[in-house]
């Protein structure tokens, strides 16, 4: 039996370009000038031999991986699948290959999956981390890894950070409740360990405030982030024996939820409780009905995330280091006027 072929190798460029395997080297990895003919016949004999440089070997003469590692806590989260295509867009021209972590919000998978990166020597990271509690950071930070924050912060988070304005999006959308005449409006907030999920309650109650608005405590239902606990939450609020005309719903899974709770009680949407959303998804303008959100702009936080990166990476001041980006409201049919 023939052995099976391993492909051209730098020994064969040499070869036929006739020049030492160093010259081949400084060609691939810019590390020495080489004459311009030089370059050329090497570049040639690239061409024709078909040779692929290997990564790992080319690493350790360059001390570059050209990979990047991106940290999420849910991939299956059209947010999230939506940011990682703005990275991807400022990624690929740059040359840089990415590494995805998916966390499932637990916190012991952000530390493996940070200690693994490391390993992989990636030259940075993009991170939305469900708190601050990563006990491998200070090793990031000793091998000159840069880290830039998405979505999430936590306390003592100076930057780099690149996020959505959650703050003012959730004030936006229960003040066009309030608009609408209604008074009684509750909120599935969401896991509350989770800065996100805070700031929209904080913008939720401010809006509230701003417009005396009561909130009852019990209108106030925190959950994980999942289809079934928003549907829960929903089921909770509703089946209360005085219920809120109008729910705010703090994420997008937890809006299917909702819907979902509606449907069970065989209550009408908007004309038995109106709903507004956090988060787009494609489903929200086809539903029955369909749905108004505050609409995040995923790709582009992706995007300014990684310009930051290659910025740090190449260390290239950073201003501003923490960038917060507008939201925006979409009206569609899932609300209407109070009748109370």
């Amino acid at each position: 039996m023939r052995p099976k072929s391993t492909g051209p190798t730098i020994t064969d460029v040499a070869g036929k370009a006739y020049v030492s395997k160093a010259t081949v080297s400084h060609v691939l990895n810019n590390t020495r000038f080489v004459e311009d003919e030089t370059r050329q016949r090497v570049l040639t004999a690239i061409a024709e031999l078909g040779y692929r440089p290997n990564a790992l070997a080319r690493s350790l003469t360059t001390r570059r991986t050209g990979t990047i590692g991106i940290i999420v806590s849910d991939a299956s989260n059209y947010f999230f699948g939506e940011l990682l295509r703005g990275a991807e867009d400022v990624l690929r021209p740059a040359n840089y290959a990415a590494i995805i972590c998916n966390t499932d919000e637990i916190l012991q998978h952000e530390e493996h999956y940070i200690d693994l990166l490391l390993g992989q020597r990636v030259e940075g990271i993009i991170a939305a981390a469900t708190s601050q509690q990563w006990a491998v950071l200070d090793e990031a930070a000793l091998r000159h890894v840069p880290i830039v924050f998405v979505d999430r912060r936590f306390d003592g988070l100076q930057g780099p950070f690149v996020g959505a304005d959650n703050v003012t999006g959730a004030r936006l959308g229960t003040s066009h409740l309030i608009e609408a005449g209604h008074r009684t409006i509750g909120i599935i907030a969401g896991f509350q360990r989770l800065s996100t999920m805070r700031d929209r309650l904080d913008g939720f109650r401010q809006a509230l405030a701003l417009h005396d608005v009561p909130l009852p405590p019990e209108w106030v239902v925190p959950c994980p982030l999942s289809v079934e606990d928003g549907r829960q939450a929903t089921l909770q609020i509703l089946s209360l024996p005085e219920r809120p005309s109008a729910l705010f719903v703090n994420n997008n899974i937890l809006m299917l939820g909702a819907l979902g709770a509606v449907n069970d009680l065989g209550l009408r949407c908007p004309e038995d409780i109106s709903l507004l959303g956090f988060d787009d998804h494609p489903w929200a303008s086809v539903c029955a009905p369909p749905f108004s959100v505050v609409r995040q702009p995923a790709r582009e936080i992706g995007h300014a995330a990684a310009e930051m990166l290659c910025s740090l990476i190449g260390n290239q001041p950073v201003e501003p280091s923490v960038v917060q980006l507008p939201c925006e409201l979409v009206l569609r049919r899932s609300c209407c006027p109070s009748h109370a």
